[in-house]
């Protein structure tokens, strides 16, 4: 099965990913780390740039609304995901449970479903 896990970090994490010295190295390095010991389960995934770069799209009585950033107000923000191949969710939930996000931010798992051809 496949299931993604979605990365939410916190502002000072966004800020560590650009920054310089050891704030920046602990950041990276801590990532490393976790990718090197999941890196066998992941099937794909991406870092993402800061909320403040995204567009929200709405179509709203047939017109288009683009809103900057995202639409939720929160304290965390998606900062990447991965796509893990795992045998169960609860491989996942082991899996998700010693990624650097969670002891800092979130990370919310969730099952992927196929999509039906068409």
């Amino acid at each position: 099965m496949k299931v993604m896990m979605l990365i939410l970090e916190t502002p000072e994490s966004f800020d560590h990913r650009n920054a310089e010295g050891p704030a920046a190295a602990d950041y990276w390095n801590e990532w490393k780390a976790y990718t090197d010991t999941v890196n066998d389960k992941v099937v794909g995934g991406n870092i993402l740039d800061k909320a403040n770069t995204a567009a929200t799209i709405r179509i709203r009585g047939g017109e288009r609304q683009i809103h900057d950033g995202p639409f939720a107000d929160s304290k965390e923000a998606l900062g990447g995901y991965m796509i893990f191949e795992v045998e169960s969710f609860d491989q996942a939930v082991e899996l998700a449970s010693t990624c650097p996000a969670a002891a800092t931010g979130a990370v919310e798992l969730r099952p992927i479903v196929p999509m039906m051809a068409g």
